[in-house]
């Protein structure tokens, strides 16, 4: 199994309607497609994790690429792992910009760590992510 995780920018800033747009493609592409992940949305900021065969997750990402949505799209973290994290989800989704719905990942979402400290690559990224497969 393959991951990627990457960041980019909104193009503009994405109300409700955009977002929820948004999200509705990816799922129903992803369904189709054999791809799991979560999706991160803070200030104008993308952080997605895309998970299944390498082919069609980097396909995916390429399609991305050319999405007029996004701008500035850089892979953070990508590599090979025994299982999805995300098995059950074809695009789970939070709103970082709700911080209060998520009282676990105030430091993150406060201190704006998803934005700053992810993108260089380091592996806790990867972990970071892993913990929203936890939320209930």
């Amino acid at each position: 199994m393959y991951y990627l995780i990457y960041m980019s920018t909104a193009s503009k800033p994405m109300t409700y309607d955009a977002l929820t747009d948004l999200l509705s493609d990816a799922r129903l592409h992803n369904v189709h497609n054999g791809i799991t992940g979560m999706l991160l949305y803070q200030q104008d900021t993308f952080m997605q994790m895309l998970e299944g065969e390498e082919g069609d997750v980097r396909s995916l990402y390429a399609r991305i690429s050319q999405d007029k949505r996004h701008k500035g799209l850089h892979i953070v973290h990508e590599g090979h792992t025994d299982k999805r994290i995300f098995d059950d989800w074809s695009m789970g989704f939070v709103n970082m910009d709700k911080a209060g719905e998520y009282p676990e990942y105030a430091q993150y979402i406060e201190s704006q760590l998803v934005l700053d400290a992810f993108k260089d690559g380091r592996q806790d990224v990867y972990q970071f992510l892993k913990g929203f497969s936890q939320l209930s």
